[in-house]
């Protein structure tokens, strides 16, 4: 037996011959696709994050966060695709953010990009093509509103917003729940310029030029939130060419 005076040294050594428990796989593929998605503003990156995605997802099918960061990333590769060539990414979108919220049913991530990905792959085919999508767009956004009101600062009322916005009154659309939505996303992101953007749009369409002008001096003004600058760099050129066309 040890002498008591060497036992701690003796400790110090068994742990020490430990190994650190490995890294899996997929957690070392899901490392490098965020840190490649991080490079975003380079399509390059943002096409092999999605890769990283998706073979991080392969490795471990129980990894909510490679579900959902795969929708994250078609998303931003279809917003930057050519015109007519979004849908795919889009539809990508959709079924990596259903596979989130099919491993888990309570994932606030999962439900939130379903919701946006319906949402674009629903413009993408276009209006009168995806009118199925409207009610599965709302209840995600509902559902992510009755767990945080606040989630992704103003994210379901930005959603819920531009959708009101751009559906025909018909089936509908609602100028006044636009405003309202989009001006409380405002208020909860007030740095998430593309709250801005959006109400602009609103305003512009129903003659208010100053009130948009307001709104897109101040996208214009920055700065770019920490982590959003590839996002925030379109989201400047967009305010400046509106900007430019209501004078």
């Amino acid at each position: 037996m040890a002498p008591r005076r060497l036992l701690p040294l003796v400790l110090v050594l068994l742990l020490s011959a430990c190994p650190a428990p490995p890294v899996s796989a997929a957690d070392d593929l899901l490392a490098q696709a965020n840190a490649a998605y991080a490079q975003r503003g380079d399509l390059a990156q943002a096409q092999r994050a999605a890769d990283l995605y998706a073979q991080a997802l392969a490795a471990n099918p129980k990894s909510e966060e490679a579900a959902y960061r795969l929708a994250m990333a078609w998303f931003w590769l279809g917003t930057n695709a050519p015109e007519g060539k979004d849908l795919e990414p889009f539809e990508k979108s959709v079924n990596a953010a259903k596979k989130a919220v099919e491993i888990n049913p309570d994932s606030l991530p999962g439900h939130y990009w379903l919701g946006v990905a319906y949402g674009v792959y629903g413009k993408a085919k276009g209006i009168m093509k995806s009118l199925s999508l409207v009610d599965p767009i709302k209840e995600e956004m509902n559902w992510v509103l009755a767990r945080d009101p606040n989630y992704e600062k103003g994210g379901p009322q930005r959603v819920l917003g531009r959708l009101y916005f751009k559906l025909p009154g018909l089936f509908g659309g609602d100028t006044e729940k636009a405003i309202a939505n989009l001006k409380q996303a405002v208020q909860l992101g007030p740095d998430r310029w593309i709250n801005h953007l959006y109400l602009a749009e609103v305003y512009l369409k129903e003659g208010e030029k100053a009130q948009a002008a307001t709104l897109l001096k101040k996208i214009i003004a920055g700065p770019p939130e920490p982590g959003f600058e590839p996002e925030y760099k379109l989201w400047k050129a967009e305010a400046e060419k509106l900007l430019k066309e209501s004078h």
